[in-house]
């Protein structure tokens, strides 16, 4: 019986965090491909995510612009970073991810 009951609660236990694992990952498949160093940018808009946006954003003043406001103004730019061959807010409003659309209006 105890023998059971172990068995049990470890299969339990296993499914539990399987259920947390996957339900940590995005909805959409997406694949990254070409120069990659700037993707958390498109992954914020992909997972409509303004604390990635803003980790993406710090993580690039100094080598983009000197400070997060300039960082967001370059890559909002018309010829600035694209996903997907299009602006980051059009690439927003495709993908239907509103957060970040109104933080990269709002802030351009």
């Amino acid at each position: 019986m105890k023998v059971l009951t172990k068995t049990l609660t470890t299969l339990l236990g296993v499914a539990a965090l399987a259920g947390q694992a996957h339900a940590a990952q995005p909805e959409k498949d997406v694949r990254f491909v070409g120069d990659t160093q700037f993707s958390g940018f498109c992954k914020a808009i992909v997972m409509d995510d303004i604390r990635i946006l803003r980790s993406s954003l710090s993580r690039n003043v100094g080598r983009i612009g000197a400070s997060q406001r300039e960082v967001l103004r370059l890559i909002t730019a018309e010829d600035g970073l694209t996903c997907n061959g299009t602006s980051l807010i059009e690439f927003s409003v495709e993908r239907d991810a509103n957060s970040v659309h109104d933080f990269l209006v709002s802030r351009s």
